[in-house]
């Protein structure tokens, strides 16, 4: 019994840096990107959108700190993707939305990668050939990006896509900063 307690002894010591480590990049963080949003589109009446234009977000997360190197987390965000204009006789379309992601990403040391998989709720306002068109609708959405982090801070980059009815690509590429708390 004398060896078991001692052996659980040295085991619970040997974790507890460990378990440190781990929690030090938790907790709540909320930051925002700025970025490029890109958009192709094509209508029922063949008309296509082919556009870019300047998008940004808010975001709000909570990082678990479950292990050393890795990180699983939630975040959710406020994005607005831009007002994409075609030609006169296309048209336009505004998109923003708010996601809902789970967050699992790498640590090496300063650096790490993190992927991103979730829904996106999007509102479509849009005119096609003089037409005024409202939707929204909920559809998968994903990313990649890669994180450096300086103590509390988290200066990102980004890239995301966002699957949607009737718009052939939809993705944002961003950096930006997050604040953990």
């Amino acid at each position: 019994m004398k060896t078991f307690l001692q052996s659980s002894l040295l085991m619970l010591a040997c974790a507890i840096p460990a378990t440190s480590f781990a929690g030090s990049d938790s907790g709540f963080y909320i930051g925002g990107s700025v970025g490029q949003s890109s958009l192709e589109a094509e209508f029922d009446t063949n008309a296509k959108l082919n556009e870019d234009d300047t998008a940004y977000k808010i975001v709000a997360g909570y990082n678990f700190g479950v292990l050393p190197l890795l990180d699983l987390g939630v975040e959710v965000d406020y994005r607005d993707f831009g007002k994409f204009k075609g030609s006169e006789a296309i048209g336009s379309a505004d998109i923003v939305a708010v996601d809902l992601f789970g967050v699992a990403g790498l640590n090496f040391g300063p650096f790490g990668v993190f992927g991103k998989i979730g829904y996106s709720d999007a509102d479509v306002d849009a005119v096609v050939e003089n037409i005024k068109a409202s939707s929204s609708e909920s559809n998968m959405a994903y990313g990649i990006g890669a994180k450096f982090q300086l103590g509390s801070l988290a200066l990102r980059a980004e890239y995301e896509k966002f699957d949607m009815d009737d718009v052939d690509d939809l993705s944002m590429f961003s950096v930006g900063a997050t604040i953990t708390f």
